[in-house]
C-alpha cells in the first residue's frame, strides 16, 4: 500500500510523492469492490501502467503514483490524486525525482529531467 500527499497552488507547485505507509490509497473508479461497475482500468503498457477509460474489467496494475495534472482557472495547472487519466497540462516549474524506496516524488521547485516516471508499474 502506499499514500499519496499532494500540496498545491496555483501554479502547481507543492510535492506528490507515493511511499509505503500502511495508508490506504484513495478510492479510484473500478477499485469500489460490489458497487456498480464503473468504465476504466489501469492496464499493462510496456513497462508503464496506464489508465484506459474505454475499458473494463480488473485492473491489470497499479502504478507508482496514482492521480494526474488537471488544467484549471487562469490556466493554473495543480495535481489532483484522486482523478485518473493522462495529464492535463504540466507545471512549468518543477520535475518527479526519484525519492526514498522506490518512490517517484514531485518537486515543483527543482528543475532538469525527470528522473522517474510515476506511471512506472507499482
Amino acid at each position: 500500500m502506499f499514500a499519496i500527499a499532494a500540496s498545491s497552488g496555483a501554479s502547481g507547485g507543492g510535492t506528490v510523492t507515493a511511499r509505503g505507509t500502511g495508508v490506504a490509497p484513495p478510492v479510484v473508479p473500478g477499485e469500489r469492490g460490489a458497487a456498480a461497475p464503473q468504465k476504466g482500468r489501469y492496464k499493462k503498457q510496456g513497462d508503464t501502467c496506464v489508465w484506459d477509460a474505454n475499458d473494463g474489467g480488473p485492473n491489470q496494475c497499479t502504478p507508482l503514483v496514482k492521480g494526474r495534472f488537471k488544467k484549471g482557472a487562469n490556466d493554473s495547472c495543480t495535481w489532483d490524486p484522486d482523478d485518473v487519466g493522462d495529464d492535463q497540462c504540466r507545471p512549468l516549474k518543477g520535475r518527479w525525482k526519484k525519492g526514498d524506496g522506490n518512490s517517484c516524488v514531485w518537486d515543483a521547485n527543482d528543475g532538469g529531467p525527470d528522473q522517474c516516471n510515476p506511471r512506472q508499474l507499482k
